[in-house]
């Protein structure tokens, strides 16, 4: 695909101007550039042998005829008495023709030929300075001295500076620009020293064509740079496959005629045909240059001058516009997503669609996306809906399903067009399986004045389960049997929060009695995919276990499976029934003959409906049914007894009691005991027979031998000697998700004497609101319980029941009363005389209770806490595991509550101004120097609040807490853990604990709130000696620690440091950018340049840290750059989008853009355009960029 502005000019390759759009192009420029004003070689030469007073011999007359110039000027430098004549000829002659030049040319290739960064980069072997005299006039006479190079004095190809006006056989003096002419290459030894000898031109321009696209301009294919340097180029691509193109712009006679000599050379020749003045002749290369400026307009402005090509373009007829225009069209929307409004917006002609689908411009969701976009433009249109009805074919669902998506869109739509429209977009869907309309929408529908046909069939299709497959392990050496041996099933059903709410609109469709024969064939569906799963046989019936009530019931509630679809069905029998009852009882009769249970549960439950169904044939149907499901189905088949026996003739109910009394044994008798397995079928045909017997009870039609039966088994089983329960209808019966309450209620009737035992049968009972009632009780009536054990034996069996008590006291709610205290009291003078063996079984309640007591006013409480230490310590016989979280289990550990309550007890006397009393501080020793897991959680207390215990008087726990915390056992490190990510920060602790700090730093696991902890052990000390607010010495931290634990720790250490960077930069006195300037910015002046710690992960918190500074954006970005690389995964705008950056740093908003979200990057760039569109609005100049116009056009849009 090629890019062309006019027949007669340059077709310019899609490959070459995608780079010049990325700046990745260099033009080397001949001596055509400055023509006419300045002669061609050939000319030069012939006027430098005039000047010189000399004739070409035969010698030079040859090899000007092969147009090997510069051989000519070396034999006549040979020739002179000073060999410099012929430069200093040359020069003069090259000044002369310079003056009042015609600059047009080089400010086309100025545009052109740019870097990235818009620094312009042009190679050049002329020796004029007519291009430093164009850039002069654009960016000023600095810019002109400073980006001109001549001679060997060359920038690199492909390091960070390479760029400017590079004359690569030497430059000219110039005094109005100020530069001083550079040796000249200009006679055959000068370029066979050039390109062969030193051979410094060839390094570079071989160096160049790795890196940079290059453009021959103003040279023939026998030109001598291109044959000292195009002759070995061939070569070198064959060894360097990293080689880019070469093009050359190359005038022909006929554009079917390039210059042959160019195939010669590895170049490829962009062909262009010479304009012929028609008045005399004369042909120029104004086709060229003309077609190189709307080229330049294009790369300096691509947003504005794309747009406005494709709506200049788009807006004709497909047939009104010529191949140029079509080719440019091509190349402006391939692989781009900028000019989607556009075309959407401008193409009246769908000829110009035919041609872009053709083309493939667009994949098929994209341009099904675009297409759907353009026809909803006009809704009302009859030649678009038959545009519509072409494309469907094509595109077929992603196209229906954007035409859906923009019909429910749109505004005011006739009910013709919308019904039109909806029947169009559902016509490639009614036969497909899988449904993709979401619930939200199709709720919208089913409430809306039009629901058609097919919207009924896709609404219960969204709440018909599809099944999903699940992997099996087959143990060894065994071979598969059956399906469920190699893989199991469940139901799975998309959106099921949405389906009751879906449900519930489908019951109020007034079309009942088309929905529930969409729903039964649904149904069907169901059934028949599950017997072809294995999942139904005789017995058994995954559907039915799936579904535990056909009719809405709270026990339905957390079910999959065919669930929603069977409710729909029994919520609409009756008002379907009401509609076409003869066509209800044949869709009825289709439940009754599905394969499995489900079906015929909703047969009988269809039978309750008195419309339906006489009495007579709901009791005949159970009468009739087979053994296995009048014994298997539980709730429907009750209830239909219960509501239909009263109405049924006495001769059938007498027959279906006769089943009930007599058929149960023997339908229990197929299910076989294990050995030494219960034998429960009693018991099942008891239950199943009792609420049978029941139900007939109920409606009044229970013979004397079916109350005598009833009676039976209500003596021989005490359970079911009581009323029928609702849970008594399910196999299984779910409470669901609710707060249990315990009934207290058999204890609080329990005489004073019987009580204890009483609430020992009561923990002990399988009711669970029975075994929660002692809870409740000590809850509500504290003092009672405690009455029931006060007298009690102190003995294993009793320790439940005193170990909830005493945890119903622990952490009362608001403030403690004074009852509550002196209960508290009296059960530790109580069960002061129990030996250990008792008290370790409720240590971890009896730590809770004095941990949560005030011990102020109770010196008795005070002298349990050796007690209960000791206990706590001496009873545990778990290891300490290192894997799980220290700080969490020590604080909630009997030893972590007690060393709480010691520290405590501490603070306590010296808010009240009293001395420590000696035996806390003895104890604070004691408590470090536990051994155990139970030490180890003492002492993870005691460094939580390690600035707490450095601040006691008297205290000597120091060292121990120094030891532990020192070497490379679990211990030290856990511990060290709870140091850094857990214990507050203060200097002491710091300047005190300093090695275990920077040791614990670099030990620290995953990235999360923990990583902050210990970043800011060592970075809030370091930002206060930036500060001068303290120095080394107070914190016991070092500048040079800080930066060498940075570097050995871990990335989340990094991470958690820069985290908190950008959250203190916002707490700092003086604002963002006052905190960057004198603190933040200077402290990361220290981040490690090491490139083994360049991580990728850092960039986002980095990026954000820059945007925080605020007014201090600019410096901060700049310092940080070096640590930013492109995102990948998912990234994150929102820092730019919310921060004025846009507006008032544009240029390094756009640099921080490219770094993020350029080449390269694989995170989505949807929200950069809002941002490039603030940029530019704040400063109009920034749109030239080229990397604001590559992020505009690979920015994801949904507009």
């Amino acid at each position: 695909m090629s890019l062309r502005f006019s027949n007669e000019g340059p077709a310019f390759p899609e490959q070459l101007v995608d780079a010049l759009l990325t700046g990745d192009v260099v033009f080397l420029c001949g001596a055509g550039i400055s023509a006419p004003q300045l002669p061609l070689f050939a000319g030069l030469v012939d006027e430098c042998v005039g000047r010189l007073g000399l004739e070409k011999n035969a010698s030079e007359a040859e090899s000007f005829k092969s147009y090997r110039f510069e051989e000519v000027l070396g034999s006549l430098s040979r020739r002179t008495v000073d060999p410099g004549d012929v430069t200093r000829a040359v020069v003069n002659i090259l000044q002369e023709h310079s003056e009042d030049a015609d600059l047009a040319h080089h400010h086309t290739i100025l545009k052109l030929s740019r870097s990235l960064d818009n620094r312009p980069t042009v190679i050049t072997t002329n020796f004029d300075t007519m291009l430093e005299k164009a850039l002069w006039d654009v960016e000023g006479l600095q810019r002109a001295q400073e980006l001109s190079f001549a001679g060997q004095d060359l920038p690199s190809p492909g390091s960070t500076d390479f760029g400017g006006i590079i004359h690569l056989h030497g430059r000219i003096a110039d005094e109005q620009i100020g530069l001083k002419q550079t040796p000249l290459v200009v006679t055959s030894a000068d370029y066979g020293d050039a390109y062969m000898r030193s051979g410094w031109a060839s390094r570079f321009l071989f160096d160049l064509c790795r890196c940079k696209t290059v453009v021959l301009i103003g040279y023939s294919a026998g030109d001598a740079p291109v044959r000292y340097f195009l002759n070995v180029l061939e070569a070198d691509r064959q060894r360097f496959p990293d080689v880019l193109p070469v093009y050359a712009l190359d005038p022909v006679k006929a554009r079917e005629l390039p210059d042959a000599r160019w195939s010669t050379l590895a170049v490829e020749p962009i062909a262009y045909e010479f304009t012929t003045d028609a008045a005399n002749g004369d042909q120029d290369h104004s086709a060229l240059w003309r077609d190189l400026d709307q080229l330049a307009e294009l790369v300096v402005r691509p947003r504005t001058t794309r747009h406005a090509w494709a709506q200049t373009i788009l807006v004709k007829n497909f047939d009104a516009s010529d191949l140029a225009e079509r080719d440019r069209i091509l190349w402006l929307l391939q692989g781009r997503r900028d000019l989607w409004s556009i075309a959407i917006r401008s193409i009246e002609d769908v000829a110009w669609f035919d041609f872009l689908v053709e083309r493939k411009v667009w994949s098929d969701q994209d341009g099904a996306w675009i297409l759907a976009a353009w026809i909803a433009r006009n809704l009302q249109s009859v030649d678009r809906f038959r545009v519509a009805i072409k494309w469907l074919e094509q595109f077929d669902k992603p196209f229906s399903d954007a035409l859906a998506r923009n019909v429910e869109q749109s505004k005011d739509l006739p009910d013709l067009w919308y019904r039109a429209w909806r029947l169009l977009a559902a016509s490639r869907q009614r036969f497909r399986k899988d449904i993709d309309l979401h619930f939200y929408a199709m709720l919208k529908i089913l409430r809306g004045s039009v629901v058609l046909n097919n919207d009924l069939h896709h609404a219960v299709g969204l709440i018909t389960p599809v099944f999903k497959l699940t992997a099996r392990e087959l143990s060894e050496g065994s071979s598969p049997n059956r399906l469920a041996d190699i893989f199991g099933s469940r139901w799975i059903i998309r959106g099921q929060d949405e389906a009751s709410e879906l449900v519930d609109a489908l019951v109020e469709v007034p079309q009942s009695h088309v929905i529930i024969a969409i729903a039964t064939a649904k149904l069907q569906e169901v059934v028949g995919v599950a017997v072809d799963l294995d999942a139904i046989d005789e017995h058994f019936d995954r559907n039915d276990y799936s579904v535990p009530s056909v009719e809405p019931h709270v026990q339905n509630e957390h079910h999959e499976g065919p669930v929603f679809l069977v409710q729909l069905l029994a919520r609409l029998l009756p008002a379907a029934t009401q509609v076409d009852r003869e066509t209800t009882r044949s869709l009825v009769t289709t439940w009754r003959n599905l394969p499995g249970f489900l079906g015929c549960r909703l047969w009988l439950h269809a039978l309750r409906n008195k419309v339906l169904f006489s009495g007579d044939e709901a009791i005949a149907g159970l009468v009739a049914l087979p053994q296995n499901v009048f014994w298997h189905i539980r709730r429907e088949l009750a209830l239909v007894l219960r509501d239909r026996a009263a109405d049924a003739d006495a001769e059938l109910v007498t027959q279906v009691e006769q089943r009930i009394l007599t058929e149960g044994n023997s339908y229990y008798q197929h299910y076989t005991i294990e050995e030494g397995q219960v034998d429960w079928r009693g018991h099942a045909r008891d239950s199943e027979v009792w609420l049978r017997l029941n139900m007939l009870n109920a409606a009044g039609r229970l013979s004397g031998r079916g109350s005598t039966e009833l009676a039976t088994i209500k003596r021989a089983r005490e359970y079911l000697d009581r009323d029928v329960e609702e849970r008594d209808f399910f196999g299984s019966y779910s409470y669901g998700v609710q707060a249990v309450i315990g009934d207290a209620q058999t204890i609080v009737d329990a005489g004073d004497g019987e009580r204890l035992e009483v609430a020992l049968q009561v923990i002990h009972s399988p009711d669970i609101r029975k075994q929660l009632g002692w809870s409740v009780y000590c809850r509500t009536d504290p003092s009672g319980a405690f009455d029931t054990l006060a007298q009690a034996e102190l003995d294993a069996s009793n320790a439940p029941l005193w170990g909830t008590l005493i945890g119903s006291l622990s952490f009362p709610q608001g403030d403690s009363d004074e009852s509550r205290s002196k209960l508290v009291i009296s059960i530790f003078e109580v069960i002061k005389p129990a030996n250990e063996s008792f008290l370790k079984l409720i240590i971890y309640r009896l730590a809770d209770l004095y941990f949560s007591t005030p011990r102020q006013s109770a010196q008795a409480l005070t002298d349990w806490w050796p007690r209960l230490f000791s206990i706590a310590v001496h009873h545990d016989s778990e290891p300490f595991d290192a894997s799980r979280e220290l700080a969490e289990d020590a604080i909630n550990s009997p030893v972590g509550r007690l060393t709480q309550a010691l520290l405590t007890d501490i603070e306590w006397c010296r808010q009240a101004g009293a001395l420590i009393r000696p035996e806390l501080l003895k104890s604070i020793v004691s408590v470090a120097s536990t051994e155990g897991r139970q030490g180890v959680f003492a002492r993870a207390v005691l460094i939580r609040d390690a600035a707490f215990i450095l601040s006691i008087d008297g205290q000597a726990v120091t060292e121990l807490l120094d030891a532990a915390l020192t070497g490379e056992s679990v211990e030290a490190a856990a511990l060290r853990s709870v140091l850094v990510n857990q214990a507050n920060l203060s200097s002491t602790t710091s300047r005190v604990f300093c090695k275990h700090i920077l040791q614990g730093v670099t030990e620290i696991g995953g990235r999360d709130r923990s990583s902050r902890a210990a970043a800011a052990k060592i970075m809030a000390p370091a930002l206060s000696i930036i500060r001068q607010e303290q120095d080394a010495d107070h914190w016991g931290i070092s500048l040079e620690q800080t930066d060498l634990a940075l570097k050995k720790g871990p990335p989340a250490l990094r991470e958690g440091a820069v985290r908190l960077l950008a959250q203190w930069i916002h707490e700092i006195e003086g604002g963002p950018a006052e905190a960057w300037r004198t603190s933040i910015g200077r402290l990361l002046a220290r981040w490690s340049r090491d490139r083994e710690l360049y991580e990728k992960e850092l960039t986002q918190h980095f990026a954000e840290l820059a945007i925080a500074s605020a007014d201090a954006f600019p410096e901060a970005l700049n310092q940080l750059l070096p640590y930013l690389t492109r995102l990948h995964g998912r990234g994150s705008l929102y820092a730019i989008e919310s921060s004025e950056a846009p507006e008032k740093f544009p240029s390094d908003t756009l640099t921080l853009l490219w770094t993020l979200f350029g080449p390269g990057c694989t995170s989505s760039l949807y929200g950069v355009p809002k941002v490039l569109e603030r940029m530019i609005k704040a400063k109009p100049s920034i749109e030239l960029d080229r990397r604001l116009q590559w992020l505009d056009q690979m920015a994801l849009r949904y507009e």
